[in-house]
């Protein structure tokens, strides 16, 4: 079983659902404010840190300590989370295994 804090970060609107889960949820209004919680939250004994897409650019532009978990939500549709880890699989491998049209998921059948 997980042991250990999970915080969420958030447009407000989405992230009390997250409490049931056991989350400790930090409703935010944009990237800014996203930015500043998260920094708070990066000193603090969090075992996972989750920011939604919606509110995650600031964060990921200035990425200082624990990378966070970035997960889609209804207000945003810019695959930050999968660039994020594109961006660690090729440091790890030395590849890019998640471009388009490479693998067996890009083939176009004949």
């Amino acid at each position: 079983m997980f042991e250990g804090k999970v915080a969420l970060i958030g447009k407000d609107l989405l992230v009390e659902f997250f409490k049931i889960f056991g989350f400790d949820v930090f409703p935010v209004k944009d990237p800014e404010e996203a930015f500043k919680v998260y920094l708070d939250l990066s000193e603090k004994e969090y075992s996972l840190i989750i920011v939604l897409e919606s509110v995650a650019g600031k964060i990921l532009e200035d990425l200082k300590g624990k990378t966070p978990l970035i997960l889609p939500d209804t207000f945003s549709q810019q695959k930050l989370g999968e660039e994020v880890l594109k961006n660690l699989a090729e440091k790890a491998l030395g590849i890019d295994i998640i471009s388009k049209g490479e693998g067996y998921y890009g083939r176009k059948n004949s």
